[in-house]
Order: structure tokens, then sequence, then C-alpha cells
């Protein structure tokens, strides 16, 4: 059971992060056809830290999974990460970079996975977690070696509760949000990417998420000045907005076709501006 809160925010490292509103969330459950009408957040296992649901990356996958066969090569970014001394941005592409390795996970891309080992080592050092993080990043090259997929994806997952949980101890708490909301921005562009190319009402209501939004959106504008350091965090909040009116369902109930692919285009660019290209 998952304890109510007066607030709370998903942190949620990888492909999607989906969190229930201030009420109750209604247990939408598949429809009998198999594909998804939402994912059910309460069925989900789940870790509680504080004010926080950390859904299991896993646990997700599979239920994106009930799309169906999906083009995940495709939408992998495939870029490097160029570190600089702003600790905050290298927070937020920590999660891109943990929402892109369990895309190559699914797409069963060696080379991008083994990529993604490397960056989080590498980004991990300029957190100061390095020591932490490092043999989840050997793990996660060794499966990727292997490709032993479900492995892969335990290391990912483990890599982000560990980083969360050294960045708490170390009380870098809101460095860890920063985390947490680039690993939900990597994962809503790839989910958006996938929805348009093969757009179904079932698959974009995966993107029917307005309280999730409104919560990441508190969440972010009530971070300190320390940790929105860089212009790059002004366009967070103008992308954050953006978005808001596009993940509501119109007259029928729907996230039309038109919106996704805004959601794809606005999460596509603050990724781009981000990674610094």
């Amino acid at each position: 059971m998952i304890p109510n809160s007066p607030f709370r925010i998903v942190r949620f490292l990888s492909v999607l992060a989906i969190a229930s509103g201030l009420a109750a969330v209604p247990r939408a459950g598949y429809a009998q056809s198999g594909a998804p009408q939402k994912i059910d957040i309460g069925n989900l296992p789940a870790d509680v830290v504080d004010d926080v649901i950390i859904p299991i990356p896993q646990e997700i996958f599979a239920s994106l999974d009930k799309l169906g066969n999906q083009n995940w090569k495709s939408h992998l970014l495939r870029k490097d990460v160029d570190l600089d001394a702003n600790r905050s941005r290298t927070a937020f592409l920590f999660g891109l970079v943990i929402s892109e390795g369990f895309i190559a996970v699914q797409a069963e891309d060696r080379d991008e996975v083994k990529r993604a080992g490397r960056e989080v080592l590498r980004l991990a050092g300029a957190l100061g977690v390095k020591s932490e993080v490092e043999g989840h990043a050997l793990a996660i090259i060794d499966g990727a070696n292997a490709g032993e997929w479900s492995g892969v994806r335990r290391e990912l997952d483990r890599t982000r509760q560990t980083v969360i949980d050294t960045m708490e101890k170390q009380r870098d708490k809101e460095f860890a949000d920063l985390v947490s909301i680039g690993g939900w921005l990597g994962g809503t562009r790839a989910l958006a990417a996938l929805v348009s190319d093969r757009y179904s009402a079932d698959a974009a209501e995966l993107l029917h998420q307005p309280d999730l939004l409104d919560q990441i959106s508190r969440r972010f504008a009530g971070l300190s000045d320390r940790a929105r350091i860089g212009a790059i965090f002004e366009r967070v909040t103008q992308t954050l907005d953006a978005l808001k009116p596009l993940m509501r369902t119109n007259g029928d109930g729907n996230v039309p076709a038109e919106a996704v692919g805004k959601i794809e285009s606005l999460t596509t660019d603050l990724t781009n501006a981000v990674y610094g290209n």
C-alpha cells in the first residue's frame, strides 16, 4: 500500500514516470485487447522515500510492452556527454543517460548500452558518487556484452537507486530530484516518439498525465537557486508549462495525435538543449 501524502512527486530515472495526484488514482488497468488504457500505478511495485513514490522501471517496461513491437532503436539519441562545471546540469544529464540506457536495452543495442554504462560512470564521478556506482556500471557493460538484457535492466535500476540513496545521505536531495526529472524527460521523449510513429488512442493514453506534470512542475519550482544554476533551467520551466495543456485529454477523452507530436517536439528540443546541441 502506497501511503497518501499532501504532496508527492514520482522520481523515475528511466522511460516513463507516472504518479497519482492528490486524490486516489482509479485503477484503469488494461483493455481486453491487451493495449494499456493507463498504466496502473496502484499495482506497480514502488519504492517510497519520504514523500516520494518511485515506480520500478522494469515494471513500467512490462506495461509499455503491451503496446506491441516498437522500433526503439530508431529513437535512441546516440549523443556524447560533454561535462562542464555545472553540477545541476550534470545531475539532469545523469537522469537522461539512465533513461537512454533503458531505451537501448529495449532496442537490444549492445553498443549503446555499453556507452550508457561508461557515461553513467563518468557522470557519477562528476557528482561525487563514482565509487558507489562503479560496480553497477561495470555490470551494465558486462551484461550488454553477454546480451543479458534483464540483468542490465536490474543494474540500471540499482544504479538509479544507489545514486538517489547516496545523494540523499550527502544532503544533496535537490540534485537527486534533478536526476529524477531528467529521467522523466528522457522517458517521455521516447514514449511520445513511439506513439507518434504508430498513433492510437490507447497508446496516447500513456501520455495523459496532467497530475504528474503538475507535481513535477511544483517540485521543480520549489528547488533552490543553488539547484537551478544555469540558463537551461529557465528552459525547463518553459517546457513544463508548455506541456501541461498537451497532456490533457480532448472532448473525446483522448490525447490527440497533434498533441503527441508537440510533446515529442518539446521534449526533444529540451533534451538536445541539456546535452548542449
